[in-house]
């Protein structure tokens, strides 16, 4: 069965927070999560076939949801002749981006946002998803360590999820969702983003004690923050008319280009990457959040895998008659050289340095590796990411940390979940009408997100006047949901009359977050000038959530 779904969005995962070094190694079961991420593939098929509404180009998409006002009109200039003076640059960094944007856009206009949030990856880390600061932050939207933690981004020995294409993303746009929610500014949000809120804050603060208006211009900020904004509406403005500027856009297929794989098995990288029929290098670039040789999985954790050889994967796997993983864990009870390490495991030095991104040649007591397994042993290892590297003085020898697992690699629990990238955020489905805080969260942000008033989730959960929220509480949503009881329409429903002899014909259409005139004239196949004219000469390319637009007319 190919459980493929091609319109794939993005299946964001809570992960919980782990020590930076864990053995990670154990028994592991078949994922329990499988069938019920399947089931929330296939029951996002809907919602994702309607977010696919933007024409055929990606480019379009992005322009349609420009909003961002333009600030320090003379940066931006200063910006713009900067990127259209290096084409070559600005065209690799978009050939980038056409692996992950059709993904972010999706998410973007999913939560309402102007799309020029969609190319901050640009701005931050000309979409190298690896990238790496002399600061420390890191992956594409460049995660400060402690930021990336308290939105939720795992760090482990064995992974970083801010250099996690899905995660990293869910995870920015929550942020800026946040500050957006607290400074009521795009251009402010951002300005945070990179500077940090407390200092913008403070900043606001000094401009109120002295009277003053609270703009970006009047601001007092670091250069490097005051040309933050600006080179992304320089981006912005060269995407809107790249003729302008000497750029040529050839057009950018408006479908995914990768879809998410839960194995339920931990394999080497270079195996899974051998499955797809892809080179290790476009593997990484897909999956740079795994720091050595080896997907380690576990419940929520997935690779991505290029959409066009998803099939391919599959069946491959099906068919796999070897082990898919050649390594085990090795950690001293003592200080110990790389060289005898890399000899008792028939290795060589280097290629055990590479492995395991070592820059010293001494291993220091309990500083965990990874080693070659055995090929004479009668074990498979198996990976346990929640048990954390202990270091006493009666330290079980290394193949302990690779407890005995006889089940072949070719069971049938080996077969993949193809999940479909959906729409929804974590483990907070809006299925059953519930949502779970997370950290980041605001009143503001999950109205928005679900297309609710907050008075509405307010009175429904007796919230303080403040809408205060605390991280794990259980929101109820779902009196707070419109519907026909009251005479109103869902977000996204169409309201249909029968007509003698022509059937149900659409009459009303209530906007969806990242709606546009021009996405839904093609949505339904009518002019943008009729729906102008049946709307008493509705102007706005940005329409709000919930609000009623005639697509027929009478």
């Amino acid at each position: 069965m190919n459980f493929f779904a091609p319109l794939a969005l993005s299946l964001s995962c809570t992960l919980l927070f782990a020590p930076l070094a864990q053995a990670e190694f154990g028994a592991i079961a078949p994922s329990a999560g499988q069938d019920q991420n399947l089931n929330i593939a296939m029951d996002m098929m809907q919602l994702n076939s309607s977010l696919l509404r933007n024409g055929d180009n990606v480019w379009e998409r992005v322009r349609e949801g420009f909003q961002i006002p333009e600030v320090n009109a003379d940066i931006v200039r200063q910006q713009e002749r900067f990127y259209a003076g290096k084409p070559e640059y600005f065209r690799r960094t978009l050939d980038r981006s056409r692996k992950y944007l059709f993904h972010i856009m999706n998410e973007v206009e999913r939560r309402g946002m102007p799309t020029e949030i969609a190319l901050l990856p640009l701005v931050e880390s000309a979409f190298v998803p690896s990238a790496r600061s002399p600061v420390g932050a890191s992956g594409l939207w460049q995660f400060m360590p402690a930021t990336g933690r308290q939105y939720g981004l795992e760090q482990t020995w064995w992974y970083d999820g801010r250099r996690d294409v899905t995660e990293a993303t869910r995870a920015a746009l929550d942020y800026l969702e946040k500050l957006y929610a607290q400074f009521g500014d795009w251009n402010i949000a951002l300005a945070a983003y990179n500077w940090g809120e407390g200092n913008v804050a403070r900043a606001i603060a000094r401009l109120q004690a002295n009277g003053q208006e609270v703009t970006y211009e009047n601001i007092n900020m670091p250069n490097e923050t005051r040309n933050y904004a600006p080179k992304l509406l320089a981006v912005r403005n060269i995407l809107s008319n790249p003729e302008k500027f000497g750029v040529h856009l050839s057009k950018f297929p408006n479908k995914p280009y990768f879809v998410s794989v839960s194995t339920g098995k931990h394999m080497d990288v270079d195996i899974a990457a051998k499955l797809a029929g892809m080179s290790i290098a476009e593997f990484k670039e897909l999956n740079p959040a795994f720091n050595l040789p080896v997907y380690a999985h576990k419940a929520g954790r997935q690779m991505l895998i290029p959409a066009q050889k998803a099939d391919k994967f599959q069946a491959n796997l099906e068919k796999w008659d070897k082990p898919l993983l050649s390594w085990e864990v090795y950690t001293p009870q003592s200080e110990v050289n790389i060289s005898e390490v890399a000899k008792e495991y028939g290795m060589n030095r280097s290629q055990l340095m590479a492995a395991n991104n070592l820059s010293s040649q001494t291993l220091k007591a309990g500083q965990p590796i990874l080693v070659a397994l055995n090929k004479n042993s009668d074990h498979l290892p198996t990976l346990n990411l929640a048990a954390p590297v202990t270091v006493a003085s009666n330290t079980p020898s290394p193949a302990s940390f690779n407890q005995t697992n006889k089940t072949a690699s070719t069971t049938s629990d080996s077969k993949p979940t193809v999940v479909a990238l959906n729409a929804s955020a974590n483990k907070n489905s809006n299925k059953d009408n519930s949502y779970t805080v997370t950290n980041g969260d605001t009143l503001f942000s999950i109205a928005r997100r679900y297309s609710l008033n907050q008075s509405d989730i307010k009175t429904l959960n007796k919230l303080d006047d403040a809408g205060n929220l605390a991280v794990g509480q259980v929101l109820t949503l779902n009196k707070a949901t419109r519907n026909d009881d009251d005479g109103l329409l869902k977000v996204g429903e169409i309201r249909t009359i029968k007509r003698q002899g022509t059937g149900n014909v659409p009459l009303e259409y209530v906007v969806q977050r990242g709606d546009t005139i021009a996405s839904i004239a093609r949505r339904f196949g009518i002019k943008q000038n009729d729906i102008q004219r049946w709307n008493n000469s509705l102007r706005v390319t940005r329409l709000q959530p919930g609000q009623r637009v005639l697509i027929q007319g009478s």
